[in-house]
């Protein structure tokens, strides 16, 4: 699949399926396999789209001030749909790529059908002020540059119970970027994650795994923000809850958009 010319920058981009538009944008230290289920599922039904986020995966550089980072990327995503002729789009994002899908959504509200937010954080560590947390925040940085192989064995004991999810994020750690991932890092401690919630008017479905009370928490803040909002709770899952139960999470994103007449098609579609 090609890297298309954007806003000053490569993308990598996949499309699969067509019909109705659903974009995926991965979370931090992820890439676009991390939507490696729902390709395959939604493709049969839809046009699914997935890419890198610049500073991501085959995606250029992120060559720009940190506090533009955010900002830059929602230009991307924007310049990649016009580029694709894609008018109105469904965007579900997983944890920051939430956040980036909600700014997007604000901004250019037009283009977007609907939002689904997959185990995402609305409110703190982002909207912290702790000196102390940041003073943390940042020795753990170092973590960035250490090898993948560090973290392989605390990776498989958290996931033995999901090992689709394990063998995915598995792969990611051995393709990051660490000074980009770093840079990204910043970026999402400077984003105003509460200030777009009451701008989103459209269909907006939060998603979080049950595992993760933290996740569940968030969620069920954020819901009251939002003029019109869904929740759903996936059972045995945690971050990220598409990759524990993609079958799960699958049933209940068609199901969405099947509601919002997205998709006109009949729900028992498996």
């Amino acid at each position: 699949m090609p890297n298309i010319q954007v806003n000053g920058t490569t993308l990598y981009y996949e499309t699969h399926g067509s019909g109705a538009p659903i974009v995926f944008i991965h979370g931090h230290l992820s890439t676009h396999h991390m939507f490696e289920p729902q390709i395959e599922y939604f493709s049969q039904r839809a046009q699914v789209i997935v890419l890198d986020l610049r500073g991501y995966g085959n995606s250029g550089k992120l060559n720009v001030e940190v506090e533009d980072i955010i900002d830059t990327q929602c230009k991307d995503l924007n310049e990649l749909l016009d580029k694709l002729n894609l008018a109105k789009v469904t965007l579900v994002g997983c944890s920051s790529g939430s956040l980036l899908a909600q700014k997007f959504a604000a901004y250019s509200p037009d283009k977007v059908n609907a939002l689904v937010l997959v185990d995402s954080y609305f409110f703190g560590p982002y909207g912290t002020k702790s000196s102390l947390w940041k003073f943390f925040e940042a020795c753990s940085w170092i973590s960035y540059y250490l090898p993948a192989e560090f973290f392989l064995r605390s990776l498989r004991v958290t996931y033995n119970r999901w090992v689709p999810a394990y063998s995915i994020l598995r792969d990611e750690l051995f393709h990051k970027r660490p000074t980009e991932s770093i840079k990204q890092r910043m970026a999402l401690l400077k984003i105003d994650v509460d200030s777009n919630s009451s701008r989103l008017r459209m269909p907006i479905l939060c998603v979080a795994g049950k595992q993760s009370e933290w996740f569940v928490k968030q969620m069920n803040r954020a819901a009251e923000t939002f003029a019109c909002a869904q929740k759903a709770v996936i059972d045995d899952a945690i971050y990220p809850s598409h990759l524990c139960q993609p079958q799960e999470f699958n049933r209940i994103l068609l199901n969405f958009m099947i509601d919002q007449r997205i998709f006109r098609v009949e729900k028992q579609w498996g």
